[in-house]
C-alpha cells in the first residue's frame, strides 16, 4: 500500500550557493520551507494515511512516523541554516 506512505520530503541542510543567495531569495526559500514543514508535520499523528495503514499493515504507522519526523528535522535544520545566513547578511545591512 505505497499510496498510504509518507513521502520522503527530507532536504539537505547545506546546499551549494546558499551563501550567495540574495536577501529576497533567502526570504522566499524560508517561506517555502515553512510550508514544507507544516506539510511534514501534518503527516504525523492520526492521519488518514496512518488509519489506512493500521487496517492493512500496522507496522506502516511506525514507518510513517519515523519518516515524518525525519522530514521535519531536516527541514528544521535547513531553516536554521538559512536563518543564520539571513541574519548575518540581511539584518546587518548587507543586501
Amino acid at each position: 500500500m505505497a499510496s498510504g506512505c509518507v513521502t520522503n520530503r527530507a532536504v539537505q541542510t547545506v546546499q551549494v550557493g546558499d551563501e550567495e543567495k540574495s536577501c529576497a531569495q533567502l526570504k522566499a526559500e524560508l517561506s517555502d520551507l515553512g510550508v514544507k514543514f507544516e506539510d511534514a508535520k501534518n503527516d504525523s499523528g492520526i492521519t488518514g494515511k496512518n488509519v489506512g495503514l493500521a487496517i492493512v499493515f500496522w507496522p506502516g504507522i511506525i514507518v510513517n512516523e519515523v519518516r515524518a519526523n525525519k522530514n521535519q528535522e531536516s527541514i528544521d535544520r535547513r531553516i536554521n541554516h538559512l536563518t543564520q545566513i539571513y541574519n548575518r547578511k540581511c539584518l546587518a545591512g548587507e543586501k
